[in-house]
């Protein structure tokens, strides 16, 4: 859960001011990593994954299924 708190802090400082557009798909994709391996634990574990962790889960995913930054948003896009 610390890489998660650790990643979320990251994505969230990045977005407070001015950043390359790479350094924050970078970091979300550091984010999106760290919350899949805590899921996946938990799994493992046979213990329920919280509703945020879930929400959260599917947000990063679709951000990093988006082909570009400019191109129109469709769910169902796949790289």
């Amino acid at each position: 859960m610390a890489r998660v708190t650790a990643a979320r802090d990251l994505v969230r400082s990045l977005r407070s001011g001015a950043v390359s557009r790479d350094q924050l798909n970078l970091a979300q994709g550091q984010l999106l990593d760290a919350m899949e391996r805590y899921a996946a634990e938990l799994d493992r574990r046979r213990l329920p994954i919280p509703r945020s962790l879930r929400d959260d889960l599917r947000l990063y995913r679709e951000i990093q299924v988006r082909p570009a930054p400019t191109a129109r948003y469709r769910p169902r896009d796949r790289s």
